[in-house]
């Protein structure tokens, strides 16, 4: 069986828009998960950035981030149609 790994056409990113933290002004990157143990949510909580758990995005998988709601190293990601923060370092912007 093979897996076949598709990026995110600029059409799709565009209906990715609000969610969970409101809004579509949000402007939203194609990125790839870099992190070899995959790319873990976070929850923000008094500026400060604390691991959800939430989910975890596998290594390799192709998410759209808003650039429009970044802090410090950290973005807001849409993976399985949730939105949680995310840690830059863990991702390539595409």
């Amino acid at each position: 069986m093979s897996l076949v790994m598709e990026k995110i056409n600029d059409d799709q990113l565009e209906q990715v828009a609000g969610g969970l933290y409101g809004g579509s002004s949000g402007h939203w990157v194609p990125a790839t998960v870099t992190a070899p143990a995959g790319l873990f949510s976070y929850s923000r909580e008094a500026g400060n950035f604390i691991r959800s758990g939430q989910f975890i995005i596998p290594f390799g998988e192709d998410i759209p981030v808003d650039m429009n709601r970044k802090a410090k190293n950290y973005a807001v990601a849409f993976y399985n149609e949730i939105e949680a923060w995310i840690d830059l370092s863990g991702v390539e912007l595409i």
